[in-house]
């Protein structure tokens, strides 16, 4: 059978490649799953396509969040053919994969039929918020500021909102801003003067995984509050970070980081934290229309226009949030 994928070949190059794959070659635990949608993360994978982290080789295929429908299962795989599923695997119009027993290996969750598969491309974004959100203490009325206003800010602010907050949410780009807002979040220009205009908060969350915009993070959240690391720091920046300290260790701050990678597959004792119940809360909240994803996906692309598609969510990040592969016709 023939198997395309998206591989980035080098720093700001990807395309679609072709390989032939073996379907009898299943192992007992592993089952094909052909790809119906899958989403480009505008954080990890953009690092990755454009060289943002250090460390990074090529070529690399890109990619962990597909949905897809099974085809052929191993003897010992506990999977039914034509059932639909949420895997994390890369780009691709066919994958062999298999369920692992921690969020670090491959992993396949059932997608009930009734949640829209484009929507459900979603979810480790949704997974990657919701991780936060439960690891801060969170009151009614508290008052939450979300730096950075991506898909995963948005989706943040909106689960704060929902426990009862009152958030606000700050970007440089406009187009996010009003994306943000129509959402239902209240909004705010990130600019110097702006933010220092602002009240202090008992959480200040940031999405950007910029050391400037942590440091104004911190600066913002008001006295035994919480900082939250959602975003991944990758690019270096020289400063002298007393002062922060300074601000963390005088108000006795919280800094909580937030690595998704971190919590349990399956629930444990004394804990409800754990992906397999992060998954379900995303699903009943799709459901419920709590989160409008379809509002958040920009474009759906063939594969083959990958290389704009990258381009798009990095160089023109105000009219571009989600863009998602459509795998059906391969």
């Amino acid at each position: 059978m023939k198997r395309y994928y998206v591989e980035l070949t080098g720093v700001g190059r990807s395309e679609v490649k072709c390989e032939e794959i073996n379907e009898d070659d299943l192992k007992d635990d592993e089952v094909l799953i052909k790809s119906e949608y899958s989403l480009i993360s505008a954080g990890t994978e953009l690092s990755r396509a454009f060289g943002l982290k250090k460390g990074f080789s090529y070529p690399v295929r890109p990619g962990y969040s597909t949905i897809g429908r099974i085809i052929k299962t191993g003897a010992k795989s506990g999977y039914t053919e034509g059932q639909r599923v949420f895997a994390n695997c890369p780009h691709g119009s066919l994958t062999v994969w298999k369920q692992g027993n921690t969020v670090q290996e491959p992993m396949i969750l059932p997608l009930p039929e009734d949640i829209d598969p484009k929507e459900a491309t979603a979810l480790n974004l949704i997974f990657v918020a919701m991780q936060g959100v439960n690891l801060t203490e969170v009151k009614l009325g508290y008052k939450v500021a979300v730096f950075g206003l991506g898909n995963i800010g948005i989706l943040t602010a909106l689960l704060y909102k929902k426990l009862g907050t009152k958030v606000i949410g700050l970007d440089i780009e406009e187009g996010r801003l009003k994306l943000a807002n129509k959402l239902g979040v209240d909004t705010v220009l990130s600019t110097e003067d702006n933010i220092r205009k602002l009240p202090e908060f008992d959480i200040c969350v940031d999405v950007s995984g910029l050391s400037l915009v942590i440091m104004s993070a911190i600066d913002k959240t008001m006295r035994y509050g919480q900082v939250l690391l959602l975003g991944s720091p990758r690019e270096s920046y020289e400063t002298d970070i007393t002062t922060s300290f300074s601000k963390v260790h005088m108000k006795n701050l919280k800094v909580i980081g937030a690595f998704n990678q971190t919590i349990p597959l399956k629930p444990v004792d004394g804990s409800k934290n754990s992906l397999q119940n992060n998954f379900e809360t995303s699903i009943e909240l799709l459901r419920n229309r709590d989160l409008e994803i379809d509002k958040l996906i920009t474009k759906i692309v063939d594969p083959k226009d990958c290389q704009k598609a990258y381009y798009d969510l990095m160089y023109n990040k105000s009219e571009n949030n989600c863009i998602v592969f459509d795998w059906r016709s391969y």
